[in-house]
């Protein structure tokens, strides 16, 4: 099973001014966007990798986007999809705090 891509949405108030643009190989892919929508119902900041380096894992994932979320503030919300090549895409609602990631699958 290996993740073909990765999607967060943050709401667009809660992203830090100055956040640093991650480095995609450290999270295991080969291409990064951001993206900001702005709506009349919300205002979002999109995350998305794409094109994954052969050996990207869902661990090494996890673990490179905690470091990257000490950016945020604690506590911050998040959504999250996971997309892997041999099954359905993962969702899920997350927020880091307590020096951990805090990951809920919803459906």
């Amino acid at each position: 099973m290996s993740m073909t891509s990765v999607t967060i949405t943050v709401p667009a108030h809660l992203v830090p001014g100055g956040l640093p643009t991650p480095n995609a190989k450290a999270f295991g892919f080969n291409g990064f966007e951001r993206s900001f929508v702005n709506s009349d119902k919300d205002e979002i900041t999109t995350f998305a990798f794409f094109a994954p380096v052969a050996s990207c894992t869902e661990s090494q994932f996890n673990k490179e986007l905690e470091r990257y979320f000490w950016h945020f503030a604690k506590g911050t919300p998040f959504n999250m999809t996971k997309v892997f090549d041999d099954q359905t895409a993962k969702h899920h609602r997350c927020k880091y705090l307590n020096e951990q990631l805090i990951q809920e699958n919803i459906a």
